[in-house]
């Protein structure tokens, strides 16, 4: 269907002078008032005309289910609708048609628009909703979406489109070469009747696919690890283990993930932190802490060796191999030593976290390939999450929470899937063409 649209406007303007701001926040009022609404809906009629027109005369090139064998429609009468979109309230009348054999009507547009029976709104304003709301509090996106873009949308409907969209559903990718998972605390609602105080977590796994790419598997409140390890099983499927679990030391991480890797290597970084913590409890003063904790980062520091790429050589597996020794030989020195000092906390925290340190290392030496040896992709996430969390609200809900966490890791980790989301969802698919043609005066 084509046709060509005119658009009448009546200007006036003073000749006595004005500013060109003024011109401009005039012509933006008008067309976000009255100009792209009533041009969509103008469009709307002319396509639910043509529908309903050869529907009744049995030419119609759009496929819908037919009521009985023989259809015959006519037409009937007219509903008012109304839809929000980001260019403004868009209201029309659409026409309802009825079968003539066996009485059954239905509204030829809504079909063709695969629009449900009802939506208020447009998926494509559903979108900007979700990507504002990801990045700042319900109240400032409502005023933002208010200021900027000149859509008035009440932030209690924003919360409500947000907890009924399903944008944040997360698929387990095909080929995962790592697994990170981490959690982050943020101001929970409390609830007496259950017990729960103002003290909430949100944990968060990610993986690196086969082709180095990032992606996100989930986010959860209220959950423990053995839980969430349950969960990405079910959501795994089939499909194989990944390589290595990376993660630092927090209880139960390791066990309740323990089924979707093949090893588990602990965080670096992590390691040297907690370490000061730890010896912190074990009253050790701050000189002699510093000092152990480049002691550790020393004896963590061990590098593949330049330029290694697949097959390992005999020659490099023999050294690592002897490096990797020597390193653990090191570590069950350092915690003997704090175990003679005392310092029985920071002993037991070395000594749980031994063989799980050099993972990466041992990856490499079997398979070739270079693994990571701190949770450094994981960590700038989890500052996302916190940012939006922890900074910009809190009393959240478990599942608000949740919700939003998988809205933030999906956006910034799985770009990707994101927008082949909203691709999907809106129908993207180059059918609709408009053309400016330039503006003239009669």
């Amino acid at each position: 269907m084509q046709k060509i649209l005119y658009l009448e406007i009546l200007g006036s303007v003073s000749d006595k002078g004005f500013s060109l701001d003024e011109l401009v926040l005039k012509t933006k009022e008008l067309f976000e008032r009255e100009g792209m609404p009533g041009f969509v809906s103008l469009i709307l009629s002319l396509v639910d005309e043509q529908l309903c027109i050869d529907l009744m005369r049995g030419e119609s090139r759009f496929s819908h289910a037919p009521c009985c064998e023989r259809p015959r429609y006519e037409a009937h009468d007219r509903r008012d609708r109304s839809f929000r979109t980001s260019v403004g309230d868009v209201e029309l009348r659409w026409r309802r048609v009825r079968c003539k054999n066996c009485g059954r009507g239905f509204i030829p547009l809504r079909e063709f628009l695969g629009v449900d029976a009802y939506q208020s709104k447009s998926n494509e304003l559903e979108r900007v909703v979700t990507e504002v709301v990801s990045e700042q509090s319900y109240r400032r996106s409502s005023d933002h979406l208010l200021r900027i873009g000149e859509i008035p949308v009440p932030k209690s409907t924003l919360h409500r489109w947000v907890a009924q969209s399903d944008c944040d559903e997360l698929v387990w990718p095909r080929g995962l070469r790592f697994l990170l998972a981490d959690g982050s605390g943020y101001k929970r609602r409390p609830d007496p009747e259950r017990e729960l105080n103002n003290r909430g977590e949100v944990r968060v796994a990610l993986g690196v696919n086969n082709r180095g790419a990032t992606v996100a598997l989930g986010a959860w409140s209220g959950k423990s690890w053995e839980e969430i390890g349950a969960d990405l099983n079910r959501s795994r499927g089939r499909r194989a283990k990944a390589g290595l679990l990376v993660s630092d030391g927090e209880a139960g991480l390791a066990e309740g993930l323990s089924d979707l890797a093949n090893g588990h290597q602990r965080c670096h970084w992590h390691m040297a932190r907690d370490l000061n913590h730890t010896l912190w409890e074990d009253e050790s003063p701050k000189p002699e802490r510093d000092a152990y904790g480049g002691r550790l980062r020393g004896i963590l520091g061990l590098e593949l060796p330049v330029d290694c790429v697949e097959p390992v050589r005999e020659d490099d597996k023999s050294l690592i191999s002897a490096r990797i020794k020597e390193a653990e030989r090191q570590l069950d020195k350092l915690a003997g030593e704090f175990f003679l000092k005392g310092y029985v906390k920071a002993s037991g925290y070395v000594n749980r976290a031994r063989k799980n340190l050099f993972a990466n290392l041992r990856l490499w030496l079997k398979c070739g390939i270079i693994g990571p040896r701190a949770s450094s992709l994981i960590e700038r996430m989890m500052r996302e999450i916190g940012r939006r969390l922890k900074r910009i609200a809190f009393g959240w809900s478990e599942q608000g929470a949740a919700k939003m966490a998988r809205i933030v890791i999906k956006r910034f980790s799985s770009a990707k899937q994101w927008d082949a989301y909203w691709l999907k969802k809106l129908r993207i698919e180059d059918k609709v063409m408009l053309v400016y043609r330039g503006a003239h005066v009669k």
